[in-house]
């Protein structure tokens, strides 16, 4: 049920009600981002977004975050080139905290001149962030190339020499003049009375000053004439490029049809893009399409990314893939692939209630018209095959398409490359006739009813006769089912020499069985916009799906199929090779990534969990069909197995149906092999030499298992440290202004585990980062915490498991993996008794414990610490 209303000072309420889960989410979109900037004014918007949330006329610095954190919600928000979300998601209960913080966020910041300052170097830590970020360095030389006019081209987080030197008079000022009621609207999803809410939105947000909206010119993008080539040379080890058009606004009618030629081009294992550039022949790591719509202008672009040899070869590859779409109207079958993806998109969307928030606010900003999918959904409908041929023909146009390239090739080399791909692009646009749909096509539309039905679910555990356990939970309130099956395994099982065996199993699992190939899995998985997908990880590995009820009988056969025939094809073993061995070459692009690495292997010296989960080099070459088969011998009994099912099923097709698979397994038995781990004896210092504009630091200690008793306090110590509340980003980011991003990090496992904190930071920074991480985690050791902070900390557990408790797939984890390390699997989805039984005694003594243990710092950047 949706109600729309607007207040005296011009500020427009929508709400949505929503009752399958306990939980209310509050956004406020203000019609303002990073493209209504003026020349001096670039990241303005992105700055706000950070400094709202450092103090109002009620809350001070940290007080935000922590009043929210600590009745259990999640706060955040976004800055885009059109729109800037401000977010609370919280237990219904608490649904007033949501309501206070954004009224006071939106309407009565503060903006202090010394936290303006203090904010000023966590986004200068932002921005060095994103240069060491190739996806993100990648996309804004994507925006400069295909927009030289207009505000598009400009990175949404603005620049350094701005950020420095932006007044807090201009902050306010720019502020007042468009953050103001008559350019924001809020929006209010989930579990609520709307006759109650709106007397509560008219108290708090009524008193909004109604002032002056500032209106804004933006500078239009003129139309492109000519081919433009732009290469930029970085150290990054793979290549990241974008051939792109420019396409018009989000409200053009040629959208739909755009986002289906997106679709039919490079979106899911199945499309052709993906088919003749990743899965026919490894020529890129990765490739897809997208159709980016704005409120201005948009763009239309193939995205890849590669090793430097391949890219010539793979951009020839993509000639008749352009060609061929302009020439020949897409089949039936793709066509009715993608309008069956856009119509099962609402469903999904359906499964939280920040989610509907999104997709209602987005169509609200965009179109005036919060429930426009309808609209948009006839469009879809009404596609024909030739409607996606004519898009392509306008807007593939061979003399204004962009190139814009990410490499650490010699420059002159690249654009070489570029240029005779622009040439021969253009020569086989040119020569493109047309031919007409020898079809006709008429969409099946896709009706499934959304109605929520409200209900206590109840998990079942079921030992079937075959010695497997089946994990039931009927929650009907959506049409979506999430199913998960896992052997106990993973790297336990591995041979030290065949380190990346488990990885290298999950990636080709899914690569053909004896009914069908990995093809025919991947097309009938698109066509009914389901999901399938082999996991491997330390301890397990599995299959997993998630599906629309309807499409359930279908998905069993591919399922039950791959899970009891895997073939294992041998060409495309070595494909994946290719993709694993590139993927260990580009470590150096992600230097979090090493650190943790790195620490992994000191921290759990000699055990298997110390490994490198994908393998080297050499170990990936040594594995071949006989390994993988063997490995898939090892692991798969029935009393090895537990199958975890949730949503919209019925108990006894699932038992009559589970008792079928699994009589097909040997019964087997449970792996529950383990392994000794040696004691750390003295602090360890790791340094890992990386020429980047950040550090990357862990300081990690000896943790827990997933068995021991004081786990509950472990999660307690670890929220006391995390969130926007939590005491390492009130000192070390809100106080001190170290990093744009620290937090706690921990793993249990079977045997041991760790406790630790990361920080990514500016290498001047790192001794002080260093020596404040181990400060905080002392403070827990030799000060009792509060009873205030204690109950911030509990109320923020129990409040972000039951919002992600709205998810299928999380509910399914949960209960799965419980079970198969042998705790009680009701036990994730009933937490709150544990961490409200935990006290201030029982955190002190075990950070006392933990923090005298033996240090193992990591650290990742150009220069190393004392």
């Amino acid at each position: 049920m949706s109600k729309k209303f607007q207040l005296k000072n011009g500020l427009k309420v929508l709400f949505l009600e929503s009752h399958k889960s306990p939980v209310v989410s509050v956004q406020m979109w203000v019609k303002t981002g990073s493209a209504d900037e003026k020349k001096g004014e670039e990241g303005i918007s992105h700055f706000i977004e950070h400094l709202v949330f450092k103090g109002t006329r009620k809350y001070k610095v940290g007080e935000i975050a922590a009043t929210v954190e600590g009745s259990g919600g999640e706060l955040n928000a976004y800055t885009s080139f059109d729109q800037t979300v401000f977010y609370v998601t919280i237990s219904k209960q608490f649904s007033d905290v949501a309501l206070d913080v954004i009224s006071e966020m939106m309407g009565f910041p503060t903006f202090d001149s010394q936290e303006i300052d203090n904010e000023r170097e966590v986004v200068i830590e932002e921005i060095k962030r994103g240069q060491d970020s190739p996806g993100r360095r990648a996309s804004q030389l994507l925006f400069t190339n295909v927009f030289k006019k207009s505000p598009y081209g400009r990175p949404v987080i603005g620049y350094d020499k701005v950020v420095n030197k932006v007044s807090p008079k201009k902050i306010r000022e720019y502020y007042q003049s468009r953050y103001v009621p008559s350019n924001m609207f809020l929006v209010v999803a989930g579990d609520f009375d709307s006759k109650e809410m709106k007397k509560k939105v008219e108290q708090m947000f009524g008193e909004f000053a109604p002032y002056k909206l500032r209106k804004v010119s933006r500078s239009k993008e003129p139309a492109q004439k000519n081919i433009r080539i732009k290469v930029e040379h970085a150290k990054f080890e793979q290549t990241t490029g974008y051939l792109t058009w420019r396409i018009p606004s989000v409200k053009n009618k040629d959208i739909a049809a755009l986002e289906v030629l997106s679709a039919i081009l490079g979106q899911g294992d199945s499309s052709r893009l993906m088919q003749s550039l990743r899965i026919k022949e490894p020529l890129t790591n990765s490739v897809g399409s997208f159709s980016y719509s704005m409120q201005d202008d948009g763009l239309f672009a193939i995205s890849f990314n590669l090793e430097k040899e391949n890219l010539g070869r793979a951009l020839q590859a993509l000639i008749p893939e352009m060609t061929r779409i302009i020439e020949t109207p897409p089949t039936a079958a793709e066509m009715q692939k993608a309008i069956t993806n856009f119509a099962s998109h609402e469903v999904y969307s359906m499964e939280t209630v920040d989610n509907i928030a999104r997709k209602a606010g987005s169509n609200e900003f965009y179109y005036g018209d919060h429930d426009y999918y309808k609209k948009y959904m006839k469009q879809i409908y009404a596609l024909k095959p030739e409607d996606i041929q004519k898009v392509a023909r306008k807007y593939f146009k061979a003399n204004t398409f962009g190139l814009s390239l990410l490499t650490n090739m010699e420059k002159k080399e690249a654009e070489k490359i570029l240029k005779s791909f622009s040439k021969d692009l253009k020569k086989a646009l040119e020569k493109i006739k047309p031919a007409k749909a020898q079809q006709k096509f008429v969409a099946k539309k896709f009706n499934i009813n959304l109605g929520a039905e409200r209900q206590t679910p109840k998990t079942e555990k079921i030992l079937l006769s075959s010695g497997a356990t089946l994990l039931i939970r009927e929650q009907k309130e959506t049409p979506y089912v999430a199913m998960k099956a896992a052997f106990m395994g993973g790297v336990r099982v591995e041979d030290e020499s065949q380190n990346g065996l488990t990885e290298l199993f999950s990636r080709n699992w899914l690569s053909g069985s004896k009914k069908f190939s990995e093809d025919e899995i991947n097309l009938k998985v698109d066509e009914m916009a389901a999901g399938i997908g082999a996991f491997g990880g330390r301890n397990s590995v599995g299959l997993s799906m998630d599906y629309l009820s309807p499409f359930e009988d279908r998905m069993l056969e591919i399922y039950s199929d791959s899970l009891l025939t895997p073939q294992f094809p041998e060409s495309i073993l070595e494909r994946e090779k290719v993709i694993i061995k590139n993927q260990i070459k580009s470590r150096n692009d992600n230097p979090a990534q090493i650190c943790v690495l790195n620490f992994m292997k000191e921290i759990f010296k000699g055990h298997p969990y110390s490994r490198d989960v994908i393998g080297s080099e050499q170990s990936i070459s040594a594995i071949g069909t006989k390994e993988l088969k063997n490995y898939y011998g090892k692991i798969a009994h029935a009393k090895n197995l537990t199958i975890c099912v949730v949503g919209d099923v019925n108990k006894d097709k699932w038992v009559k149906s589970m008792e079928a698979l699994t009589k097909e397994l040997p019964r087997g038995e449970k792996i529950t092999n383990s392994f000794a781990i040696g004691d750390l004896k003295e602090n360890k210092k790791l340094f890992h030499e990386l020429k980047k504009e950040q550090s990357h630091i862990i300081v990690g200690y000896r943790g827990l298992t997933l068995k021991d008793p004081e786990r509950f306090t472990l999660e307690i110590i670890q929220s006391i440290l995390s969130g926007q509340g939590g005491r390492l980003f009130l000192e070390l980011r809100d106080k001190n202004s170290l990093a744009y991003s620290v937090s706690p990090m921990h793993m249990e496992g079977i045997e041991c585990g760790y406790f630790g904190g990361y920080i990514g930071c500016s290498p001047e920074k790192s001794e002080k980062a260093v020596q404040m991480l181990k400060a905080e985690f002392q403070k827990l050791a030799e000060t009792k915490i509060s009873s205030e902070e204690l109950t911030r900390a509990q109320r923020y557990l129990i409040g972000r498991h039951d919002i992600e408790l709205q998810r299928k797939s999380t509910v399914g984890n949960a209960i799965l993996f419980d079970d198969i390390y042998g705790l009680n699997y009701r036990e994730s989805l009933d937490v709150a008794e544990k961490y409200f039984a935990v006290t201030p005694e029982e955190v002190q003594r075990l950070a006392q414990r933990i923090f005298a243990q033996p240090t193992v710092i990591s650290l990742v950047g150009p220069s190393d610490v004392k």
